[in-house]
């Protein structure tokens, strides 16, 4: 018998199903023990993120700060001077850093994700920084993260400007703004309880929490701030473009005109030939003035569909207007129906005072009137009948449902009753650890008797073989006549699957 098929009869025992309510029971510790243990590491993974993110900023800070330094008033151009070198080379400094630390980041989130397979070999994979990079899953978001944060100006660099020396290539840096997004799907309600709501969202599809849920959730709760906030950082990121690039040209293109010049891009939609005097005439200022034009329409639409949304009826509302179309083509239809039989009245009536025979002509004429009117007639009753079905469908039907969006608000809420509970449970984690270490003990243990077993088993039909061969041997030498005949095949016994003798 081999291993295998004595683990499916042990299996089968009889014995084991006292153990199954057990871990029925142990069900909602475990999860218990897995939300608080992915808690834990979220804490950890926000902690190292904002970290990274304060790190990231202090670069764009003194960017911003060598912008200023390197520009020369006198000679009306940039140039490499003492403090930009400093400068340049901390940035440098704090960009190698930003690179360990994201390395530490995506370390420790491989890690966790490894360790939620269950499988032999994920249990003996070791995470190192060389599997960070060789990752299938992470390794192209670690390598374009790794690729945006390592923008910046050109470090340990002298002599004569060159186009590779110059300080405007660390307007690349703000690209780094992108850190906000993941900062802001960590720091969301909706992430935090993401556990929660899937458990209260069982029989649906959960939605995927990324930072395009959490920007909805914050802009369903707080849309003008949200609005104003991406307005401003907009305003400084493309006044400050505008300002690198045209101070070159234009003594009096300031910082605050060009913020300036980039608010009337924005509200106007013009880019370009705002005013004669404050007129973009580079490419990068130019370009300036596009960006921001074109986030100005996006701001407006924003601001149009949640204006479009205020002025729509509510989720309580929907009903009573649907009730209240649903009583006027009832009306509609008593209308037309009424039409239709006061037509055929006023037929049969004709018919009935009027004699054919006298003016066949006119007979006719009136006859073919009244079926005109009476198809017209059926035609709007039955188009009536078609819209009150469709709208009495809609109210008892298609009843609105609530956006994920409050789905989730709704979720939230009881997500915060039931989190207290949860936080109160960690002896019983302790416990059911100690019960888990217990039962893989007896699990080893068990395996060890059942090999032994097994060994023991195939060492008895081993020897009952044998002993099975020296009988037979010994009668072929005590009947030396009975080897002429037909020898009788032994006959063996086996178990089946089923435990049973053959």
């Amino acid at each position: 018998m081999s291993r295998r098929k004595a683990l499916i009869n042990l299996q089968r025992l009889k014995d084991s199903e006292s153990e199954l309510p057990i871990l029925e029971k142990s069900l909602s510790n475990i999860d218990k023990y897995s939300e608080i243990r992915s808690e834990n590491t979220d804490r950890v993974l926000r902690h190292r993120y904002v970290l990274i993110m304060i790190n990231g900023m202090i670069g764009v800070a003194l960017m911003c700060t060598e912008l200023q330094l390197s520009w020369s008033v006198e000679q009306h151009s940039l140039e490499i001077n003492k403090s930009t070198k400093i400068l340049r080379s901390i940035i440098f400094i704090l960009n190698l850093i930003l690179c360990i630390q994201l390395v530490d980041y995506y370390l420790l989130l491989l890690s966790e994700v490894t360790h939620d397979w269950l499988t032999k070999r994920a249990r003996g994979f070791r995470v190192t920084r060389i599997n960070v990079l060789k990752s299938t899953k992470l390794g192209p978001l670690f390598w374009c993260e790794i690729l945006v944060c390592s923008l910046q100006p050109l470090p340990f660099v002298s002599g004569e400007y060159a186009w590779y020396k110059d300080s405007k290539w660390g307007l690349l840096m703000w690209l780094r703004l992108y850190l906000f997004c993941r900062i802001l799907r960590d720091f969301s309600p909706v992430y935090k309880l993401r556990f929660h709501i899937q458990k209260q969202l069982l029989r649906d599809i959960a939605p995927k929490f990324n930072w395009t849920l959490s920007l909805k959730y914050i802009i369903s709760i707080a849309p003008i701030l949200t609005y104003l906030t991406f307005t401003l950082v907009t305003l400084a990121v493309t006044g400050q473009w505008m300002y690198v690039f045209e101070r070159e040209k234009n003594e009096l293109f300031s910082f605050a005109v060009s913020v300036y010049i980039s608010f009337l891009s924005m509200i106007t939609g013009w880019p370009t030939d705002t005013y004669d005097e404050y007129n973009p005439q580079t490419f990068g200022g130019r370009s300036a003035a596009i960006v921001a034009c074109i986030f100005g329409l996006l701001l407006l639409s924003f601001v149009i569909e949640s204006f479009a949304r205020l002025t729509q009826a509510t989720s309580h509302q929907r009903p009573i207007l649907n009730l209240v179309s649903l009583v006027e083509a009832q009306k509609k239809e008593r209308e037309s129906a009424a039409r239709l039989i006061q037509l055929v009245w006023r037929r049969w009536r004709w018919q009935s005072s009027t004699n054919m025979s006298q003016n066949r002509s006119m007979f006719n004429s009136k006859e073919a009137l009244f079926c005109v009117k009476y198809i017209e007639y059926a035609k709007t009753l039955s188009r009536m009948r078609r819209e009150r079905r469709a709208i009495q469908s809609q109210c008892q039907e298609s009843e609105p449902q609530p956006s994920i969006i409050e789905e989730i608000k709704t979720t939230l809420s009881n997500c915060e009753a039931t989190k207290s509970d949860d936080l109160t449970s960690s002896k019983t984690i302790e416990t059911l650890q100690l019960k888990i270490k217990s039962l893989e003990d007896n699990q080893t243990i068990m395996l060890a008797q059942l090999n032994q077993l097994i060994q023991m088993q195939q060492f008895q039909i081993q020897i009952q073989q044998n002993q099975h061969q020296q009988q037979q041997v010994h009668l072929q030498q005590q009947h030396p006549q009975a080897q002429s005949s037909p020898q009788q095949q032994p006959q063996v016994h086996i178990f089946n699957n089923e435990n049973q003798f053959i």
